[in-house]
């Protein structure tokens, strides 16, 4: 296998606790069922031997996955988290990235709603913040990276890592729909009822989410739970 060039900066050796401290603070999440070939590290990353401490540290850049693992790391019983294999100018090691992501983007075009204020970033790792941020709305997403997207809004294309609830995936539709039986308004899919309910009646369903659907009501937007046929 052909090695990368990667841009490092070495450091001295760190100490055992310090290398446990990095691991207690690692959450990757892998999005696809097949194996990821690569990982993107947006953040200096500790470079770890066998024994699980640090040798070094590498740069930002995207790496190729040799092999993986799992490393149970925290205080007491501790928690799994997933570690890599990588080859670096050291040879092969290992990491446990705080800030990286599998793969690699994928362009999407969908819409994205949020449902509390969410800060705007020039890139997907999150390190640039723009000091800007977006109030609960719909919006156009272009790229999806795990949990990340690609926005579009007024002063271009920025990225979002939704803190509060957010529905992928929503179509703008415009479709009259008959209530059949009384009807529970929710402020959002995730459970937050507003205590109103519909009577039976036709209501015009503008988005679309899985099984539920947002309307105009005399409270603002509102959802309700309510299969459409396709």
């Amino acid at each position: 296998m052909k090695k990368r060039e990667l841009s490092v900066v070495v450091i001295a050796l760190f100490a055992c606790m310090a290398a446990r401290e990095v691991f207690a603070t690692t959450t990757i999440a892998i999005e696809d069922s097949s194996p990821a070939k690569t990982i993107t590290l947006f953040e200096n990353t500790t470079i770890l031997g066998e024994n699980g401490q640090s040798i070094g540290i590498i740069a930002p850049q995207t790496v190729t996955i040799l092999d993986k693992s799992q490393r149970r790391v925290g205080h007491g019983e501790g928690y799994l988290v997933p570690i890599y294999l990588i080859s670096t100018w050291l040879g092969n090691a290992w990491i446990i990235p705080n800030n990286a992501l599998l793969g690699n983007q994928k362009s999407v075009d969908t819409r994205l709603e949020i449902f509390g204020v969410e800060s705007l970033y020039s890139d997907p790792g999150l390190t640039k913040p723009t000091g800007m941020q977006l109030a609960p709305q719909t919006v156009k997403v272009k790229a999806k990276w795990d949990s990340r997207y690609l926005i579009e809004t007024l002063n271009g294309e920025r990225w979002i890592s939704p803190r509060y609830t957010a529905l992928f995936e929503v179509s703008e539709v415009r479709q009259e729909v008959q209530l059949k039986s009384t009807t529970k308004l929710f402020r959002s899919p995730d459970g937050m009822e507003t205590g109103a309910n519909l009577s039976p009646q036709s209501v015009m369903v503008n988005e679309v989410w899985r099984d539920w659907c947002r309307i105009d009501s005399w409270l603002g937007p509102v959802w309700i739970e309510l299969k459409i046929a396709e």
